[in-house]
């Protein structure tokens, strides 16, 4: 059916308003074979932009790129568009595309854990412990010693190796609630059980003394 003057018009105008909307995904690809084609998928905020540009081998052939422009709310329901997304993308881009349409997508969740370490890093204290409480995910990034050794950078600005040799024993965020007090005492007890260990590696070296090259012979400790 061919579209009235008008009807292009506004056409256009409806491609333009989804296309100029905020992006929330954008992916490029070739179609499975025999197909040839390349597509590009825009996913914004008011829709779903759609196009194709078809590759002929035939050199007399004329083919023109195509475009689909469906408005968030119609995405789901269109049964051309959402073939051609799972068979150029797979089943698991076409989910994705409907979850950012229907706005039940957690973006935030779904970041790489270094990332999320990264962005926590940043907050207050207090907001790194509301955080934790918020999700599963946001849990495990709020418990993490790289977050907490960070966070205590932030409030010692020096780390010295007895620090984090404690914190590899007891975990950055104890030793970041531990008081200065308690935390001295651990320290004076680690370096008394070095000091320990220290001897006990210098009495079993001086138990055993070479002999002949080969041989080894046990010496008494006076």
């Amino acid at each position: 059916m061919e579209l009235t003057a008008e009807q292009r018009k506004e056409e256009q105008k409806r491609r333009r308003f989804i296309a100029n909307a905020w992006m929330l995904m954008e992916k490029t690809g070739q179609a499975p074979a025999p197909s040839k084609d390349y597509c590009q998928l825009l996913v914004t905020t008011e829709g779903v932009i759609w196009r194709w540009w078809k590759i002929s081998l035939r050199r007399s052939a004329v083919v023109y790129p195509g475009e689909w422009a469906i408005a968030r709310e119609d995405v789901e329901d269109d049964e051309r568009l959402m073939g051609e997304i799972e068979r150029t993308f797979g089943p698991d881009v076409k989910d994705q595309v409907i979850h950012l349409c229907n706005r039940s997508n957690d973006f935030l969740s779904k970041l790489p854990q270094k990332l999320l370490v990264k962005i926590a890093s940043y907050l207050s204290l207090e907001d790194v412990i509301a955080m934790a409480h918020c999700s599963k995910a946001f849990r495990r990034c709020c418990l993490t010693d790289c977050l907490w050794r960070n966070i205590f950078l932030q409030h010692h600005k020096h780390i010295s190796p007895e620090i984090e040799q404690l914190a590899a024993e007891h975990t950055w965020r104890k030793i970041f609630f531990t008081d200065k007090l308690r935390l001295q005492m651990l320290m004076s007890r680690q370096r008394t059980q070095m000091k320990l260990q220290s001897n006990e590696n210098e009495i079993q070296n001086k138990q055993i003394v070479p002999v002949n090259g080969n041989e080894e012979v046990s010496v008494a400790e006076p």
